[in-house]
């Protein structure tokens, strides 16, 4: 009997230290989806304009295959007392398609949790994504750079 006690208590051991590695988002289930991001990505930065500080620095991850996986670091420079804050999502992308001022645009949605507005990204080019609203509308100022560039 002390045997079996033994066992069960090894046993539940190895899964509480197996599930404390995860993060609340990844509790639901969302592991493969970020393992994918994390091994096989396309990796996207550039600083976006804010309007109470000097700019949000981006960091977005997307999977590289069929999962549309993403892992989003949004950093808001100098935001607390001059110190920087930084966010973390992840998810699952959702591919968006619109017709804008008669053409037809495509976008990647972010939904970032329940309390927040999803962030949508257009596809520019091979190399750029470009923050929009949820219209896929681009910015009315555009002396403002709103792209993030591939860098991997």
């Amino acid at each position: 009997m002390k045997k079996l006690m033994l066992i069960v208590a090894a046993c539940a051991a190895m899964v509480a230290c197996k599930q404390s590695g995860k993060t609340a988002e990844n509790m639901n289930g969302n592991d493969s989806v970020t393992d994918s991001v994390v091994v096989d990505s396309m990796v996207y930065e550039g600083t976006l304009p804010a309007a109470d500080g000097p700019g949000i620095r981006y960091n977005l991850a997307l999977a590289g295959d069929s999962t549309n996986g993403y892992h989003l670091t949004m950093t808001y420079l100098e935001a607390e007392n001059g110190k920087d804050k930084a966010f973390d999502y992840n998810g699952v992308a959702e591919i968006v398609t619109k017709t804008v001022g008669g053409k037809e645009k495509k976008a990647y949605k972010f939904s970032l949790g329940e309390k927040e507005a999803p962030a949508y990204f257009m596809i520019v080019d091979d190399s750029t994504l470009r923050a929009v609203n949820d219209q896929l509308e681009e910015a009315v100022t555009k002396d403002l750079n709103y792209d993030l560039k591939l860098k991997k």
